[in-house]
């Protein structure tokens, strides 16, 4: 649709507008590059990582806490989930949840030892 509306243009408006794009391709990472060089911006960066991390622990936790009770009551209460063991379907929320905040932790502290002005080890 938006090649429609550029070849409506008048002239060699689509050529003008190619070019312009392949410009700001171009030039857009190198001005990001810029820009993460500031001080300033490598600090905003790095906070947006932590509350990234931050919104991911939540996310998990809220995730990982419905499943476990839903399947604790699936478990309680006889079963209406389906033909599986309960015990088996709570546990299997348990250990999943558990996964994936031990994956989580793994990829923050990874992150933390690398990206640090420090070295890895004295951090520790």
């Amino acid at each position: 649709m938006l090649r429609q509306f550029i070849n409506w243009l008048p002239g060699k408006t689509y050529v003008k507008v190619q070019r312009a794009t392949a410009f700001v391709r171009i030039a857009f990472p190198f001005g990001a590059l810029a820009l993460a060089a500031d001080p300033a911006m490598a600090q905003s960066l790095k906070q947006a990582g932590v509350n990234i991390f931050n919104v991911i622990y939540g996310v998990v936790g809220v995730i990982g806490a419905i499943a476990c009770l839903l399947t604790l009551l699936n478990w309680v209460t006889g079963n209406w989930l389906g033909r599986d063991d309960p015990k088996k379907i709570f546990f299997q929320a348990l250990l999943g949840t558990a996964l994936a905040f031990g994956i989580v932790a793994i990829i923050q502290f990874v992150k933390d030892m690398v990206g640090g002005s420090a070295s890895g080890i004295s951090n520790l």
